[in-house]
């Protein structure tokens, strides 16, 4: 089996669930949070014995809400992962909410070596963190961001929604220049999606609420691309843009389909085997579930699956289009298209795209054709 260098690590819990939101996470479970961690720290170290674990070049801590988490729970989930090999120069990720971040708290995960924070800012706009159910005020928002500067941290990510009913290109440009003026060092910028299942999605489909259409959303878009390349933001991939030397590591061995191992409730690990195809693997999702197995001595694995090496060559296209570099238009393409083609992953013929669609010259990245400018 191919090592293993990218390590995530899911948190499920959340003070209050946003309407929109259809992670793996839970509400009013906080006082789980202690048994949680002992379990999560219980399945890095069986794992460490049963995978090719490490050393470790990024680490991502997310959920639900893992800046909940203490700084004595923190350490004990860091220092099992330093049980399994950090490198000197890893990337350790935290995401937190803004009202989490406070001068204390960002001050102990520095300690703990924590050096990359991304705070789910969403957007600065009251009217839109109310619809969105949020938690802080924009003001908190900017304030987490300087708190977490004054203490030290230089490598900051900013997780932005655009589309958000409501907000229209002013406000949404509104956001977006105070958070560059702040000085982020990473943004992430996400279209508001409606996933089936959520209270968002309900609301939509009884038609409580209207979601913007395309053309509004493009526009915004297009309006983020170009004033964060104007400030100096690298567009690495299709919703992150980094100042030089700030690309989100993790996320990046993901996008080029390396290898990683998830642990926590609901977490996903891909492996590449010696025989050349690749195994995912899902733990199971609930926290009482996941906290069971783990104290009987089971692996937290609910499912697994194998790809073929053409299923796998077709994915990691997939996804590596998301990438600015996008897939490779030289060199080895043809054998690839072959590939794809023979294994029904790809359809040989083109087909003519839609009068307003246009074609991008830069690999990965959306077309401009259909939006109002």
């Amino acid at each position: 089996m191919e090592r293993i260098s990218s390590l995530y690590l899911h948190v499920p819990f959340c003070t209050w669930l946003c309407k929109y939101c259809d992670f793996n996470a839970y509400a009013v479970l906080e006082g789980l949070i202690p048994q949680y961690v002992e379990a999560l720290a219980g399945e890095i170290e069986a794992q460490k014995a049963r995978l090719p674990v490490g050393p470790l070049e990024t680490v991502f801590i997310g959920g639900g809400t893992p800046s909940l988490l203490t700084r004595e729970q923190l350490r004990l989930l860091l220092d099992r992962v330093r049980a399994i090999g950090l490198r000197q120069d890893a990337e350790v990720t935290l995401e937190a909410n803004p009202s989490n971040v406070t001068a204390e708290r960002v001050e102990g995960w520095l300690e703990l070596g924590i050096n990359r924070l991304s705070i789910g800012v969403q957007s600065l706009q009251p009217g839109a963190l109310r619809f969105l159910e949020r938690l802080h005020s924009g003001v908190e928002a900017i304030e987490a961001i300087r708190t977490a500067r004054a203490a030290g941290f230089r490598n900051i990510n900013g997780d932005l929604l655009y589309g958000v009913p409501g907000v229209d290109l002013s406000g949404w440009m509104e956001t977006l220049e105070t958070v560059i003026d702040e000085g982020i060092d990473h943004l992430s910028a996400y279209e508001l999606t409606v996933e089936q299942g959520t209270r968002l999605g309900q609301e939509v489909r009884t038609g409580l609420v209207r979601m913007p259409d395309a053309d509004s959303q493009l526009e915004q878009y297009w309006a983020a691309v170009d004033r964060l390349e104007a400030a100096g933001f690298v567009h690495y991939e299709i919703s992150n843009w980094a100042r030089p030397g700030r690309t989100c590591r993790h996320n990046l061995a993901n996008w080029h389909y390396r290898p990683y191992l998830g642990c926590g409730a609901g977490a996903h690990s891909m492996f590449r085997l010696d025989e050349g195809t690749t195994e995912r693997r899902w733990n199971v999702k609930g926290p009482h579930a996941y906290i069971k197995r783990i104290a009987q001595g089971q692996d937290a694995a609910d499912d697994r699956e194998q790809l073929s090496h053409d299923r796998a060559l077709g994915e990691a296209a997939m996804i590596g289009v998301r990438l600015m570099g996008g897939t490779p238009t030289t060199g080895n393409f043809l054998d690839v298209r072959r590939q794809l083609v023979e294994s029904g992953l790809l359809i040989a013929r083109l087909r003519p795209l839609p009068s307003r669609a246009r074609i991008s010259r830069r690999a990965g990245r959306p077309s401009r054709g259909s939006a109002r400018r």
